[in-house]
């Protein structure tokens, strides 16, 4: 039997149940591709796409329906024809349609491996005219090219930060503005990463522009609740520490400057006001009070923020200069170094200091080279482990020098004939 008489034997029943078993496969495959591409990049247009492979399916079926119809002719020409007239120029559209899509299957294994995935590659939205536009002071219409880019773009968090900033800043709505930000936290991926740029920007607006430090303290206190173990917490908790230390600062602030007007209401009351205002100079015991006072206070701010750095150095600095207690003082950083979310370069840093008060303090060497190992076991690698081996070398010259600075100057006594009987 020749290839014309097993193909004329073929009835248009037959072919027509073929289509429509392989059509299911043929529509799986096509949506495939299509919702690849365009997650892969938003240049990609989908109805041009579902174009491509409908004209694909359109030409196959042709060619088949032409090749069962020509294969059923007595003429052996018309088979000759058809594969020159109908399937040749059939499998050259085809041909120009697939190739990219099949030379792009074979070859990513290839070129992600050396290139990164497709994904990772798409056209990121330009903003540049938008940030022009604002620059001019054209809010409304920085607003508008904006949300054109986004609508190419949903959910694009550059884009999304760049309209809540034109409405918060530019616009001062805050309402708006949060609407914009709830936009971003609705991707439920890149929530952990989000969240807290999201309400550490918030707190930013709340402070400086809205003048709310209550809402600025509820915003990062979301960051602290949400992750509680992680960087960005701390941080938050840092940010939080530090609000209140400046309201304790602008109290004090807003306590001397009332005293100070009082003085000189009393001064002009006199009539003794002929020069410049003379403040008496604090005597030892006011300057003993006043470090009471700033040792007192930090007290407090570290029970109210335990997490916070800063008010747990202050407090080591005063219980070394104030309290005489080095062994408090250290303390604050080994309470540190347990803290979540501490990085290899605050570790380093806490330990070398808690070195530095050992060696001051007169700790002995072996324990001020047990916390320098520490020090090297975090990272034996590292730039802070070679520092710390360095120093050990030399911690017994730097305790004898710092001994010999500690130690009360002795006067010598010598007792000299005078010549008196």
């Amino acid at each position: 039997m020749n290839l014309q008489s097993a193909i004329g034997s073929i009835s248009f029943g037959e072919v027509f149940l073929t289509f429509a078993i392989l059509t299911p496969f043929y529509v799986a495959i096509a949506w495939h591709s299509i919702r690849k591409r365009l997650r892969a990049s938003a240049r990609f247009d989908g109805g041009k796409l579902v174009v491509k492979w409908a004209l694909v399916y359109f030409i196959i079926s042709i060619i088949f329906a032409a090749s069962s119809w020509g294969a059923a002719r007595p003429e052996p020409v018309s088979l000759v024809a058809i594969l020159i007239g109908v399937v040749v120029p059939g499998a050259i559209i085809i041909a120009i349609i697939l190739t990219p899509y099949i030379s792009n299957l074979m070859a990513s294994p290839i070129t992600n491996a050396i290139e990164g995935r497709l994904d990772q590659h798409w056209e990121k939205p330009a903003y540049g005219p938008t940030m022009t536009a604002r620059n001019r002071g054209d809010y409304e219409g920085a607003l508008e090219q904006v949300d054109i880019l986004l609508e190419k773009h949903p959910g694009d968090f550059e884009g999304l930060m760049l309209k809540a900033s034109i409405e918060a800043e530019d616009y001062l709505d805050l309402g708006t503005a949060r609407g914009t930000l709830d936009e971003i936290l609705n991707n439920e991926e890149r929530l952990r990463y989000n969240l807290p740029i999201v309400y550490n920007k918030l707190a930013d607006w709340q402070m400086n522009l809205f003048d709310d430090p209550e809402g600025a303290r509820q915003s990062l206190e979301v960051i602290r609740k949400n992750y509680p173990e992680s960087k960005a917490a701390q941080l938050a908790s840092q940010r939080l520490a530090s609000m209140d230390s400046f309201d304790e600062a602008s109290s004090e602030a807003s306590d001397i400057d009332e005293t100070y007007q009082q003085l000189a209401a009393e001064s002009a009351e006199k009539d003794q006001l002929k020069g410049p205002l003379d403040i008496p100079t604090a005597s030892e015991e006011d300057t003993l009070l006043i470090n009471e006072t700033a040792f007192a206070q930090c007290i407090n701010r570290v029970e109210e923020h335990p997490d916070s750095i800063t008010n747990r150095e202050e407090l080591a600095a005063l219980y070394v200069s104030h309290a005489n207690e080095p062994v408090l003082a250290i303390q604050q950083y080994e309470y540190l170094l347990g803290m979540p979310g501490a990085t290899e370069k605050q570790q380093v840093a806490w330990l070398n200091k808690a070195a530095d008060i050992q060696v001051k303090s007169g700790g002995t060497h072996e324990e001020a080279r047990a916390t320098l190992q520490r020090v090297i076991d975090i990272n034996p690698e590292g730039a802070g482990a070679t520092r710390a081996q360095s120093r050990i070398m030399h911690l017994s010259i730097e305790i004898r020098a710092a001994n010999k600075k500690n130690a009360p100057l002795k006067l010598e006594q010598h007792e000299e004939d005078l010549g008196l009987m």
